[in-house]
């Protein structure tokens, strides 16, 4: 029998536009005592943060990252980051008029460069990538770029325990998964318009006000002009960082980490009372789609896995036949085992990197786990156009021979897959 642990249902979410912020504060967990409350691998969420942006010097000298060029960025002690007891952060890093193709690889200050990416961009393109990377020395991430000069922008929105220095903080979340669900489709309805804000609520009963943050995939189609959406909870003035980055008349998807916040009692326009919600800002008159794919609690449930970073290491590259023996096909699924020092159980979930190389057709990416009588999701994880070379995170379930599926829709495409982490039940 398949075990599964999933705390949110496959219901209908509720959509609605506003112009109030409503006055509701998240959900927080009680206080805890180190000595009673282990935190090790638990999720911490913030507000977005900006932490870098070469183009004004914040966080850095103003100027960009130069051919082969590192950049140590320091992320322990900003942002809402706590100075110490951080194991790693979860970053949505943006690229911004870079001169040639390149990548982008972001991992532990201080530690040697990995074979590994983290953005992969061609020359002049405006977009980001959700990264998650374990801290370095000195609570320092460090950024890579290969080719040509590109700016460089970093948000935070949260981290994860590297010990049970935070306990007095109160638990942090724990990971749980759930199939993949459609939250929102402006497609039904038209275009988001350029300005607009609109809330998006997750219901299903009496467990919603233990959702800390929902983890979802934000892809923008067919945006009118270059711009950006930003996934907060809705408490407070919306931030300066951003979730997506996109040009004009693409479709550009990223997996976000979004904090939420309870629909207050009063608050009618979202929902159910508690239910978790968030909210999303769009820059740009476009359709916005939003498929959830797990969520963080609050630390009060008794089950929800906890995550262990690592130093990212490149798993599959078709180009060479590592991890699979080809490029993907029109159609084609392919079973990637995990390594076996990587995984304890099947029940684990990596965090992964995924790269599409040069696809011939516009196409879709799909992951999921292998060897279960599962049909292949509906939801995708990856849109890349023909020819070029894009990366995405993505959460990968195990079957029982702790593997996961990777499926490629049209066209040929390599495909690259780095590890940066994996969530474990403990």
């Amino acid at each position: 029998m398949r075990k599964t642990r999933a705390l949110l249902g496959a219901t209908i979410a509720g959509a609605c536009a506003i112009t109030a912020l409503p006055g509701v504060a998240a959900t927080a967990a009680g206080p805890a005592s180190a000595a009673t409350v282990d935190v090790t691998g638990t999720y911490y969420p913030v507000s977005p943060a900006r932490l870098l942006d070469t183009r004004s010097g914040l966080g850095a000298p103003v100027g960009r990252i130069g051919p082969s060029g590192t950049l140590d960025l320091q992320v322990a002690g900003r942002g809402g980051v706590p100075s110490t007891g951080v194991g790693a952060v979860v970053l949505n890093v943006t690229v911004t008029g870079p001169t040639a193709d390149s990548f982008v690889t972001a991992y532990p200050a201080g530690q040697a460069r990995p074979n590994s990416s983290s953005v992969n961009f061609p020359a002049g393109w405006l977009g980001s990538n959700n990264v998650t990377v374990k801290l370095g020395a000195g609570g320092k991430v460090a950024l890579y770029n290969r080719n040509g000069h590109t700016d460089v922008v970093v948000d935070v929105v949260g981290f994860y325990a590297a010990d049970n220095t935070l306990a007095g903080r109160g638990m942090g979340g724990r990971y749980n998964s759930h199939p993949p669900h459609r939250l929102y489709d402006s497609r039904v309805d038209g275009k988001r318009p350029a300005g607009s804000v609109i809330d998006l609520t997750m219901r299903h009963g009496s467990d919603n006000p233990h959702v800390r943050a929902l983890i979802v995939n934000v892809t923008v189609v067919d945006p009118e002009s270059d711009g950006f959406v930003t996934a907060w909870s809705g408490v407070g003035e919306r931030p300066t960082a951003s979730t997506v980055n996109f040009a004009a008349g693409t479709v550009t998807p990223n997996l976000a980490f979004v904090q939420t916040r309870p629909c207050g009692e009063d608050d009618f326009s979202c929902g159910p009372a508690g239910a978790p919600t968030f909210r999303l800002y769009t820059s740009s008159a476009a359709h916005i789609v939003v498929d959830a794919f797990g969520m963080m609690d609050d630390g009060t449930l008794l089950f929800g896995r906890r995550f262990q970073p690592m130093n990212p290491t490149r798993i599959v590259d078709s180009r060479f036949g590592q991890g699979v023996p080809a490029a993907l096909g029109p159609g084609v699924t392919r079973a990637v085992t995990a390594p076996a020092a990587m995984v304890q159980k099947d029940e684990d979930v990596l965090v992964l990197n995924a790269t599409a190389v040069a696809p011939t057709r516009n196409t879709v990416l799909k992951f999921w786990a292998a060897d279960w009588p599962d049909t292949t999701p509906t939801t995708s994880n990856l849109n890349p156009v023909a020819g070029q070379t894009v990366s995405a995170a993505v959460l990968a379930d195990l079957g029982p021979y702790k593997r996961f599926n990777v499926h490629n829709n049209a066209g040929t495409t390599d495909v690259v897959i780095d590890v940066v982490g994996r969530f474990y039940w403990p």
